[in-house]
């Protein structure tokens, strides 16, 4: 973040704009509208800009600039097409401690004027931070197609209410369990709707006749997704967006958590491979006692909750108490990573079964390695890099060959992503002298040959050379895209038969 959204109070209060165009024109309108007592230094005005000197809206202060038309000025804006003269303002507003935005030049500005959606009082702010301004403006036009058009009084409303609700309510929690319930009630669709006496009726009698609502604490468990925040469902993002806890992984990216709520509690409850780490018991004991206390807790995992993610774990702790939980699935890190690297996990003519299984097994036990190296399947193993050398041996070992095409794939989905190919044989090699680290995703089989053909996600310079022949589709594989009545749907495999450690 290269600037930090305020929202400034400017009635009353002296701003200085330095031009008389239309490009100043708007941005007179804005401080007009926030109630700012402006002052103009123009050459020429528009004709809009006579007319409201005319009448007094604003004051025009001269022809020329002067530094010292900034005494008393809490910001300036220079709205001209003279490069020279737009860089005399910001010096001088520099020097005077005045914040300058001079109008398509972010390097001389101090603050930026972002695209406004207003609903009054609720006002969205939209900035590409001066670099992207059609964009700002394209996303602004969205907020006004999804935000209702009297979103402001039922904001102006709440306001009023708010002291009477204080009054009624005498503790933080119960006045916000009111205001959940009135925000996502018939009071609001009263106001949105128009329907101000019945909205009052119904707000008088929620709060004279009904006790404040029961603390009533919920667990979500909710999938992530794999790291690029895009990927987290609609359904996670409302229930992280209300929370008053989150538990979250060392795998859930910031991005992610920014979603959640500025005041909502966050414990990190990661766990890392070789590091002390937070028991799963001690995790489960977090969740049933911050439910107990009547909170809303979204545990957030890497992935998907269910894919080895102990998921199952903490839900049958939550049953075991009593407690309300719900579980939202999410992208898992396999078919995410997957994807992003142009792994089709399956591939008619080459694999037609995926096995989704970890190399990293509790209490020194082995997978079945047999059911792992079976031909003509994808194998994505999570949690692999730790062990990758005695991994790729024993796939060998138990009938896969040596050339079996294989990709690791490291921080998948995010910006750091790294793809490395190379046959089974040769992958922990070359991924030790690439620096390869956790988190990190195997993939092995015949469909992983297509992948740098299908490669769509490139973020730098991450990609690293095949390491094998990468052969044309084959006729099966090209006849498999077309159509077919007598083609029967794939499934997966069953995974393998283990118990898996947590990520």
């Amino acid at each position: 973040m290269q600037h930090l959204p305020v929202s400034l109070k400017l009635a009353g209060c002296r701003c200085l704009v330095v031009g008389g165009g239309i490009v100043a024109e708007r941005k007179i309108e804005l401080l007009l509208r926030a109630g700012a007592d402006v002052r103009i230094v123009a050459a020429r005005l528009t004709n809009r800009l006579v007319e409201q000197a005319a009448d007094g809206a604003v004051t025009v202060a001269g022809g020329r600039f002067r530094p010292a038309l900034l005494a008393g000025c809490r910001l300036v804006v220079a709205a001209t097409d003279d490069g020279p003269l737009n860089r005399r303002v910001a010096a001088a507003a520099d020097a005077a401690g005045v914040f300058c935005n001079v109008v398509d030049d972010n390097t001389l500005s101090t603050f930026i004027l972002p695209a406004i959606v207003d609903r009054g009082p609720v006002t969205v702010a939209i900035s590409t931070g001066g670099r992207a301004p059609v964009l700002a403006q394209r996303l602004k036009s969205q907020f006004e197609t999804l935000l209702p058009a009297r979103l402001g009084q039922l904001a102006e409303r709440a306001g009023r209410w708010r002291e009477l609700v204080k009054k009624r309510f005498a503790t933080l929690g119960e006045r916000r369990r009111f205001w959940q319930a009135f925000f996502d009630g018939p009071i609001a669709e009263h106001l949105l709707a128009g329907r101000d006496a019945r909205a009052e009726r119904a707000m008088r009698e929620s709060l004279i006749d009904r006790p404040a609502p029961p603390a009533a604490g919920v667990a979500w468990l909710v999938g992530a997704g794999p790291g690029d925040a895009g990927l987290l469902t609609l359904r996670g993002l409302q229930l992280l967006s209300r929370a008053d806890v989150v538990l979250y992984d060392r795998l859930v990216s910031p991005a992610v958590l920014d979603m959640a709520r500025k005041d909502a509690l966050r414990l990190s409850v990661g766990k890392r491979a070789g590091e002390r780490r937070m028991t799963q018991e001690r995790i489960n004991a977090l969740l049933i006692e911050h439910v107990r206390r009547g909170e809303r807790v979204c545990r957030l995992k890497g992935g998907d909750p269910f894919v080895f993610g102990r998921g199952g774990e903490e839900a049958l702790a939550l049953a075991a108490a009593g407690l309300p939980f719900e579980i939202v699935p999410g992208i898992s890190a396999a078919p995410g990573c997957a994807a992003y690297a142009g792994i089709p996990l399956t591939l008619r003519g080459e694999s037609s079964s995926v096995t989704f299984a970890s190399a990293s097994l509790e209490q020194g036990r082995e997978p079945d390695w047999a059911v792992l190296a079976r031909p003509g399947q994808t194998l994505a193993l999570y949690m692999s890099i730790g062990r990758l050398e005695a991994t790729a041996r024993r796939l060998i070992d138990h009938g896969l060959a040596a050339t079996t095409p294989a990709a690791l794939v490291a921080d998948g989905t995010t910006a750091a992503q790294r793809v490395l190919r190379a046959p089974l044989a040769e992958i922990a090699a070359r991924a030790a002298a690439a620096g390869f680290g956790a988190p990190a995703i195997l993939f092995t089989g015949p469909a992983v040959a297509v992948s740098p053909a299908l490669e769509w996600f490139r973020p730098g310079d991450g990609v690293s050379d095949a390491g094998f022949a990468v052969a044309p589709p084959t006729a099966r594989t090209a006849e498999a895209t077309m159509p077919s009545r007598r083609s029967r749907p794939l499934t997966a495999s069953p995974a393998s038969r283990t118990r898996t450690a947590s990520r």
